[in-house]
């Protein structure tokens, strides 16, 4: 048996879930699915079904959600109505049963169920007949259940379950904005077409961007040409049950990046350790070895820390910060600094943070900063009128090729003093607001140590760049 198929092997045991787990997944589907049947009281024909992973039978051990979906046959639905007549009636029937319920809002309202073991979502929906009746996103669901379970088999629910694994250690999956990667379904198209995880992985390794994969022929006609000009992502795989959709739309160039590079590795050297098994929590010598690598490769550390509101929703609260993140990144790079890795992240309820290690360099205190080109009168007369009477700045001159120029005094040289610059330019957002800036490495390191998440350590490790996973 080659050291490939050791690993699968060992990794599979590990990701298939128990008996016990399906069997308590099952029952509390049942209970629930009694309480809404029992509770719910509209004037329309409605049912309840389990979707999800737990559905197509590609749920993995110790990480099961439950998706019961509440179909109702109401041809003038609406968030409006859903809300005050199936969810909020619900809410306060189930927080009678449960301990902790929520209610989450998205394209529509639904409720969360946190039972420790399991997390269940109870999402009403439009009982579509066909695909072609939807009214939103979510609609689509009880389709992709339908067609995932016509074309996996029992050993191809496996191999779904080990590239999902793959996809969790890696850390790209998940469609939503915190991870911009794979969603479960997104996952299990793969499988249908690639039939088995190493042959997905090989596939994977001579992806490009704009990629795409057309998982059933007999569904989608168009050719790829076509496809890159309608969809124009990192990844186009348009959804079999409705071609009109990018299976894909999530998956970021980033994540499209580290998937490919992490599916190279994996192949010339298996490991269990792509598939992040463990899941130990973090501790501070981790923590020092993250900061030790960074410093041992020569890099300079910043960052900036927010305060959040608890008001916003998680996927606004990722939006703005990937947002500000990107922007922070090019302010850092056209200053004349080399970023080499930066990342997010947030607790989602008080506080938020961007991190960025960086090449270390003094800036020189002043720069070249080109003027208008000859022909352009009125921006030439402000540039010459701005920078003539400045006595921080010398010029203007002109170049030998022609081009009017003054050497710019810079305000900051230093990489933490150009993110407070940077921080300065900030414009004050509902809901997100800076908290302060870390300066340097130990700043950074402190900050991780004071906090004790995991995800926060995990956050310091990716810019560590200590391993591709």
């Amino acid at each position: 048996m080659s050291q490939l198929d050791v690993v699968l092997n060992e990794v599979l045991a590990k990701v298939r879930p128990t008996e016990r787990e399906r069997e308590q997944a099952i029952d509390i589907y049942e209970n629930i699915k009694r309480v809404v049947e029992k509770s719910l009281n509209i004037p329309y024909d409605f049912k309840v079904e389990l979707h999800g992973s737990v559905a197509k039978g590609t749920e993995l051990r110790g990480d099961i959600d439950l998706d019961i979906f509440i179909l109702i046959r109401n041809d003038e639905i609406s968030r409006e109505w859903l809300e005050e007549t199936v969810i909020r009636p619900l809410f306060e029937v189930l927080r009678g049963l449960y301990s902790n319920v929520r209610l989450n809002y998205a394209t529509h309202p639904y409720i969360h169920i946190d039972l420790k073991t399991f997390e269940v979502d109870i999402v009403p929906a439009y009982w579509a007949r066909d695909i072609s009746e939807i009214k939103t996103a979510v609609d689509r669901t009880p389709f992709h259940t339908k067609y995932v379970v016509s074309k996996l088999s029992e050993k191809s629910k496996d191999e779904v379950r080990l590239l999902k694994a793959f996809f969790k250690g890696v850390g790209v999956y998940g469609a939503e904005i915190k991870t911009e990667g794979f969603s479960g379904y997104l996952t299990e198209l793969l499988i249908i077409k690639y039939g088995e995880f190493v042959k997905a992985l090989e596939a994977i390794t001579s992806w490009r961007v704009g990629e795409v994969v057309v998982v059933d022929r007999e569904l989608v006609k168009e050719d790829s040409s076509y496809l890159r000009k309608v969809f124009r992502s990192a990844l186009i795989v348009p959804d079999p049950v409705d071609p009109r959709r990018n299976a894909a739309s999530a998956v970021s160039l980033e994540t499209l990046a580290r998937v490919v590079l992490a599916s190279h590795i994996f192949l010339l050297k298996p490991s269990q350790k792509f598939f992040n098994l463990e899941r130990k929590i973090p501790q501070k010598e981790d923590i020092e070895r993250f900061a030790t690598a960074i410093k041992e490769s020569g890099r300079e550390a910043v960052g900036i820390v927010f305060n959040i509101s608890e008001d916003i929703s998680p996927e606004v609260i990722w939006g703005k910060l990937k947002s500000i993140a990107r922007s922070f990144m090019n302010y850092m790079r056209n200053a004349g600094f080399t970023v080499v890795s930066y990342t997010t992240w947030s607790n989602e309820t008080s506080e938020a943070a961007i991190l960025m290690t960086l090449l270390p360099r003094e800036l020189t205190l002043y720069e070249l900063h080109l003027g208008p080109p000859l022909g352009k009168v009125l921006d030439l007369k402000a540039f010459i009128s701005k920078y003539w009477l400045s006595s921080e700045n010398f010029g203007p001159y002109v170049t030998p090729d022609g081009r009017v120029f003054t050497l710019r005094r810079r305000r900051s040289v230093l990489p933490n003093q150009l993110a407070e610059e940077y921080v300065s330019t900030l414009k004050s957002e509902a809901g997100i607001s800076v908290s302060r800036v870390l300066k340097n490495l130990n700043e950074v390191y402190e900050f991780i140590v004071s906090r004790e998440d995991p995800e926060l350590v995990e956050a310091f490790r990716k810019i560590a760049l200590l391993d591709v996973n």
